[in-house]
């Protein structure tokens, strides 16, 4: 769920803020099943405690269940299992650490914060351990240590194995389910390929349904924060998209095929190479995936059939064809072997340790460290303010900040208003229902009600969670040890200083972090592009491993993957804007990628020596360094007359070197193993003709999206 839509809306008056949009029964984010399955997480322990004469205890369960039922709002469909078990995890930690740590306000702020800290750079740890051990350690235990841990850890569990049920409204299309579905679309568009009984209109149809699918997963993750965050995803999302371009290019070379040679698929046995691919991407994402799917050495194939033809040109021709139709299904399988550990991450029933793991490299240029110590830099400046002014129920005010803080301003911006409507409309209901103080059954209705409504209504708006949580959490802790009303006007007035505190840490500590950063990251991103087409030259010439070369080409995804993830921190900050041109030149870095990855598999094995193809890889590196300092300086970028004329002067040769070949071919006047140089040399100078286009694309795309701006 993303809480930025209040964002949209400047300076909305707080009066406003939680009837500003009204929830109809009709919207389609409103979660009505989610809510009665939260709520009963917390009202199953509540009534099970008064029945048998224990209501601490079940208030206990209870809070433990809230606890791990609040971070399922960001996709509670997604959810599963392993995730909320590392979530109870958190929970026991910082009930410990509560524990130990009460009485000790200094020493509990200080771990707090640098357990907030750690949650912000750790995404699936979040504000859970902090969030817990403010409220064990601020509020009085209703029961002995050890019992309250175990309660609470069962609560946790208990919702944990609740809210992963196959409930109906669990039925809304997590994530890895649409890209299962995805795989399978694809896999039907092989086949579509083979079989010669599809038409143009029935190929079109099941294009338009690929893409569309390939469309709804990445607008999927864009609307699930946590997911869209998953480096796992990810990797599954591209490795589809590349896919999908080759059969693209598979459906091309097989209708050239068939019209010019139509024995020839027959002969190299092309139905059984695609027949191959699809049961692969069946297999990709399948939840009992078969052991072994064969796979079908298409290659030798087309050798065999190479040593068996007559020499003349037209056979020379198909020959060409059907080993750009392996490279082709050779990289498909490149795209879904890289990405199949990924695919297993997704579909594993056990708990994603990847996902967990602090990335190796940490830096200040990270946003997520800047976000890590704006949690930290607010969280001293809470704890400062309370040694000073001595409020009461001090947790509140470090509680407002831990959970109102975000990475960019804009989200910030947008929680905060979101936070503070609700949190004064919630604690002026509690107020007056811990003044009526009612009993523990009008309670536990109450915190019914208050749950149901705070997971049912959070994914339509920030503000009605914020209001129907502050009352159920309040409720509760009063159901544990009885409050007065004086814990929910305290809620208020430091929910509204927290959250200043917490704009302005936002606005103050790198506010356009992102924006200002971009056009460095962008000239990274095209310096390890250049670095990648270097290092494949010197493999051309015999002097690098193709393991250095998918080394770099594993580095510059990296890049590619930093400036998207500055694309979506520049969307919520103040005045950030991203010039539209970086879209297109992510999108020609993916192809260019694709082109460098296809040389690497041609060059692999036979070097060409220093011939033309390393002079053209030089001179795209070059090309793409220079694009790189321009996009630094700010400044128009035009490709020298020499690297232009180089390039397709080079490419001009490559091709004349086939067309040569043909000819000795024809002639019947060739040396042994001219039939193999010359598919090298015709997949060789495709790969470089896209390779020079789609990097001069780039180019233009990033050094125009930075010429002349500030």
């Amino acid at each position: 769920m993303r809480p930025g839509k209040a964002g949209n809306k400047k300076r909305l008056p707080l009066r406003n803020v939680v009837l500003a949009r009204a929830p109809r029964l009709e919207d389609p984010r409103l979660a009505l099943g989610f809510g009665l399955t939260g709520a009963a997480c917390l009202v199953i322990p509540l009534l099970t405690g008064l029945l048998i004469g224990h209501p601490a205890g079940g208030a206990t369960v209870g809070l433990g269940a809230w606890l791990v039922a609040a971070r399922t709002i960001a996709n509670p469909a997604g959810m599963r299992t392993p995730y909320l078990l590392g979530v109870v995890l958190s929970v026991g930690v910082g009930t410990s650490l509560g524990i130990l740590l009460s009485g000790s306000s200094w020493l509990m702020v200080l771990v707090a914060s640098a357990l907030a800290g750690l949650g912000g750079l750790v995404r699936p740890i979040g504000v859970t351990p902090a969030l817990t051990l403010l409220l064990t350690a601020a509020n009085p235990l209703p029961l002995d240590p050890v019992p309250h841990t175990g309660l609470q850890l069962l609560g946790g569990l208990l919702a944990a194995v609740l809210l992963t049920l196959p409930w109906p409204w669990r039925r809304t299309r997590p994530v890895v389910t649409m890209l299962g579905e995805t795989a399978d679309i694809l896999a039907g568009l092989i086949e579509a390929v083979a079989d010669p009984a599809v038409g143009q209109d029935e190929w079109d149809e099941r294009r338009r349904k690929a893409a569309d699918a390939i469309a709804e997963v990445r607008m999927a993750r864009a609307r699930r924060v946590r997911w869209e965050r998953s480096r796992a995803a990810e990797d599954v999302a591209l490795a589809l998209r590349r896919v999908f371009h080759e059969i693209i290019a598979l459906r091309g070379l097989c209708d050239t095929l068939a019209r010019r040679a139509p024995g020839a698929a027959d002969d190299a046995g092309l139905g059984d190479l695609l027949g191959s691919l699809s049961a692969s991407l069946r297999a990709y994402l399948a939840e009992c995936p078969p052991e072994h799917v064969p796979a079908v050495d298409f290659g030798d194939r087309v050798d065999r059939l190479r040593d068996r033809a007559a020499g003349g040109e037209r056979e020379m021709v198909v020959l060409v064809l059907l080993r750009q139709i392996a490279h082709s299904a050779g990289r498909i399988r490149e795209a879904l072997g890289g990405s199949i550990e990924a695919a297993h991450r997704l579909c594993a029933p056990g708990l994603d340790l990847a996902t967990l793991a602090v990335p190796p490299s940490l830096a200040f240029d990270d946003p997520r460290v800047r976000h890590a110590l704006r949690v930290v830099l607010g969280t001293a400046f809470a704890s400062i303010v309370i040694v000073l002014f001595k409020p009461a129920f001090p947790h509140w005010l470090v509680i407002a900040v831990l959970v109102t803080i975000q990475p960019t301003y804009g989200e910030t911006r947008a929680k905060v208003w979101a936070r503070v409507g609700g949190s004064t409309a919630g604690g002026l209901v509690s107020a007056a229902i811990l003044h009526i103080a009612p009993g523990h059954w009008t309670l536990v209705a109450l915190i019914g009600v208050s749950a149901a409504l705070a997971f049912g209504l959070a994914p339509t708006h920030q503000a009605y969670w914020a209001t129907f949580m502050t009352m159920c959490v309040l409720l509760l802790l009063d159901f544990q040890v009885p409050q007065t009303a004086r814990i929910a006007e305290s809620r208020v007035v430091l929910t509204v200083v927290g959250g200043v505190i917490a704009i302005a840490c936002a606005r103050l500590l790198w506010p356009r972090g992102e924006t200002e950063r971009l056009a460095e990251r962008v000239g990274r991103m095209l310096d390890s592009h250049a670095a990648v087409a270097r290092t494949l030259a010197q493999l051309a010439r015999g002097k690098a491993g193709a393991e250095r070369a998918e080394e770099r080409i594993r580095k510059a995804a990296v890049d590619a993957e930093m400036v998207t993830g500055a694309l979506g921190y520049i969307a919520k900050e103040p005045g950030g804007t991203a010039p539209e041109a970086v879209d297109e030149a992510l999108e020609a870095a993916q192809r260019v990628r694709d082109d460098l990855l296809t040389l690497i598999s041609v060059l692999r094995d036979e070097p060409t020596g220093a011939g033309p193809v390393p002079d053209v890889l030089d001179a795209v590196a070059d090309h793409l360094r220079a694009a790189a300092q321009a996009v630094r300086g700010r400044e128009p970028y035009e490709p020298a007359a020499e690297v232009s004329r180089g390039l397709a002067d080079d490419a001009v040769w490559v091709g004349a070197q086939a067309e040569r070949r043909l000819s000795e071919l024809e002639a019947n006047a060739t040396e042994p193993g001219s039939g193999t140089a010359l598919l090298r040399t015709a997949a060789v100078d495709q790969a470089l003709r896209s390779l020079d286009a789609d990097a001069v694309r780039l180019c233009a795309a990033a050094a125009g999206a930075f010429a002349n701006r500030p």
